[in-house]
């Protein structure tokens, strides 16, 4: 991978550009096209690297508007060889994910989807959330011990092999919710956390029949196991054999006059049928299929996934697309599809496309292989296949046009907000940018700065930053934000000079074109760090006026006076200006100063996840350095397997020892 730092264009280089696609392989494999200070701009596949790569630099007049604007930020490139286009593929997706360049087609806010995770019986769940850690098993308690064979299915956002099944994602997180209230009403699994499970007591969800009671053992193992199949069967879609199963259920309980028995099995029955009766049914016969569809519309694209499982219509998704400037319906379902079925946890035999797909050969092995058996990608022309196509979208173009709608709204809320806010404080334009910081300490010890980004009134988070105070003893608030202040602008001379310092353009779409930031004019410079490069139009201090005088300092010694610092005090929720005695006061019902408010407990928040954090680290240092072969490998190891000091300590021997050699595990047992 390249690590050096170019200073200049490779189109302005012709003799080193052709010399270095010379060496290009002439077979697959994945590129990345870098700009200004190696970010990663663009990552491809291709057939044939060596003449994907002539493509880009032969001829750059004819090319499309946006590969004009790309090729012309290039400054380096590295190529990756794979054995095949579907490995060169599976590349490509995973690199996508990792830098999310910004001219390839992108799911947006892919991170976030939810998942329903439902545990095998009887296995260790090594991540299961509710509390820092919870342990399935100690040595103090077989209830522990019991609750591994009644797992409790949860929501999470990380998935991971280890024997379970994921159902997602879920674009909606109340959808799944809602879903999840509904199967209680028919599965009564259990969802509290192991911590209560083991007090060994019924709670109001039994008595209401959302719980089968396997804290008081009022269900047997083998019958929660099968419990929790059965969920599984209806999330997957095969309701058919699940009724069946339940009608034989309910028959033989009848038959040995287990009235109650029998009545549970015909609500779960009732229940079911109720959810069938609001599904689309289709003509029997249909393969599970997915049936997707893009919208395109004003530069923007939305994407509608339609789930048909054994000849029901059982879901309906819609995912926005970034980056689909100058792209035509099928490059965005060739980058969606990838990107979507990476995260899905079942892959159906067929999906149905609206349009042609580029590298759909490609795409059918890969899904095949994660499906485990034939997937074809089809684009129908005619009858029930078509139909749901067009359905779909409809849906896709419908969703896009009311994400703009919010959003136009939105940004006109946001800009009356905004200049509202500038014209409290005196500022010479709207702060497009605006930057908190905020410093976190115990008692002064392992003292942390943070800095959070609200763009356009939104908070960034990819472009939030922390700092270990490191200059700084004891507890001074003052001198540490001192310090964070003079390291964050440190990064700032660093990412460029004078008038070459970017501006606020958080989207980039400026494209390099000169701005007007109202108090300064300056060239923006999208290669530069996206945090750091970039100049705040306004600096919020959470603290009074000691804070305030400190960070103006910093800003006076840096060059950089002309940025506006307000201090906003906790107390009454008044701003305060360097060198003026009257503060400003805000309505206190105005959503100027709700924004301010947000922003400021933004950074407090952000400050106390980083200090603890740091101070966890510290403290299982300090309590498992004393065991002798525990190096800082296998203390991490034991992290991410126990979560917490505490839950390492409080493991048995043969837990530990799954993680490490048996004498470090007993000399954690002696010393920690």
């Amino acid at each position: 991978m390249a690590t050096s730092r170019r200073a200049e264009r490779l189109i302005d280089d012709p003799d080193l550009l052709r010399a270095r696609l010379r060496e290009a392989p002439d077979g697959p494999g994945v590129y990345l096209l870098r700009g200004l200070d190696t970010r990663v701009m663009y990552a491809g596949k291709a057939a044939n690297l060596r003449s994907r790569l002539r493509s880009y630099f032969t001829g750059v007049d004819t090319l499309a508007p946006r590969t004009r604007q790309l090729v012309d930020r290039v400054f380096d490139f590295d190529v990756i060889a794979a054995a095949s286009e579907r490995e060169a593929l599976i590349l490509e997706n995973t690199l996508i994910k990792q830098y999310r360049p910004r001219f390839n087609v992108r799911l947006k806010d892919d991170k976030s989807y939810l998942y329903l995770k439902i545990p095998r019986p009887g296995e260790h769940d090594a991540v299961a959330p509710g509390t820092a850690r919870e342990q399935v098993r100690t040595p103090r308690g077989e209830n522990v011990k019991r609750a591994t064979l009644f797992p409790r299915p949860y929501y999470t956002r990380k998935v991971i092999r280890d024997g379970a099944r994921y159902f997602g994602p879920y674009t909606s997180a109340q959808s799944l919710r809602t879903t999840v209230r509904s199967l209680r009403t028919i599965f009564p699994f259990r969802t509290c956390s192991d911590e209560i499970f083991k007090r060994g007591h019924v709670c109001l969800d039994y008595h209401i029949k959302r719980c089968a009671g396997p804290c008081e053992q009022k269900i047997e193992p083998e019958q929660y196991a099968r419990l929790l199949d059965q969920v599984q069967e209806f999330m997957d879609g095969r309701s058919d054999r699940l009724q069946d199963e339940l009608r034989d259920q309910m028959d033989r309980a009848a038959g040995r006059h287990e009235y109650e028995v029998a009545a549970r099995f015909r609500d779960r029955l009732r229940a079911i049928e109720r959810i069938e009766e609001r599904q689309t049914v289709l003509r029997g016969g249909r393969a599970d299929e997915d049936c997707v569809a893009v919208a395109l519309e004003g530069g923007r694209a939305m994407v509608a996934v339609l789930a048909v499982r054994q000849g029901r219509v059982m879901a309906m998704e819609t995912h926005e697309l970034e980056g689909v400037a100058d792209q035509d319906a099928s490059a965005c379902l060739r980058g969606f599809i990838p990107q979507y079925y990476a995260n899905v946890t079942s892959v159906p035999r067929r999906v149905l496309a609206s349009d042609e797909v580029d590298d759909a050969r490609v795409l059918e092995e890969v899904l095949s292989e994660q499906r485990g058996g034939p997937v074809e990608i089809h684009v129908p022309q005619r009858g029930d296949s078509r139909r749901l196509i067009e359905r779909a979208a409809e849906t896709a173009l419908v969703a896009l046009r009311q994400q703009r709608i919010l959003d136009d709204f939105d940004a006109a809320k946001t800009e009356a907000l905004l200049d509202d806010l500038a014209s409290r404080l005196g500022l010479p334009a709207s702060p497009r940018r605006i930057e908190c910081y905020d410093i976190s300490n115990t008692m002064g010890t392992n003292s942390v700065g943070s800095m959070v980004v609200f763009e356009d009134g939104r908070p960034a988070p990819s472009h939030y930053r922390h700092f270990g105070i490191k200059t700084v003893a004891g507890s001074n608030d003052v001198a540490s934000l001192e310090e964070t202040l003079r390291r964050r602008f440190r990064r700032l001379e660093l990412a460029g000079t004078g008038d070459d310092i970017p501006v606020s353009d958080p989207a980039g779409a400026n494209g390099g074109e000169e701005r007007a930031n109202g108090h300064h004019r300056v060239q923006a410079r999208e290669d530069a760090d996206l945090s750091f490069g970039v100049v705040p139009d306004l600096i919020l201090i959470d603290g009074g006026k000691a804070q305030l005088n400190g960070a103006s300092r910093v800003l006076v010694d840096a060059g950089l006076a002309r940025i506006p610092v307000f201090g906003l005090a906790k107390r009454n929720e008044k701003l305060f200006k360097p060198r003026v005695s009257e503060p400003i006061v805000l309505d206190r019902d105005s959503p100027t100063l709700f924004l301010v408010q947000r922003v400021r407990d933004e950074a407090h928040r952000f400050a106390i996840t980083r200090h603890r954090a740091r101070r966890g680290r510290v403290a299982l240092r300090s309590r498992l350095d004393v065991v002798p072969g525990l190096g800082p490998v296998r203390r991490r190891a034991l992290l991410r397997e126990f979560g917490t000091v505490d839950a390492i300590r409080d493991a048995p021997v043969e837990d530990l020892t799954r993680v490490v050699p048996r004498p470090v595990a007993l000399s954690i047992k002696e010393l920690v």
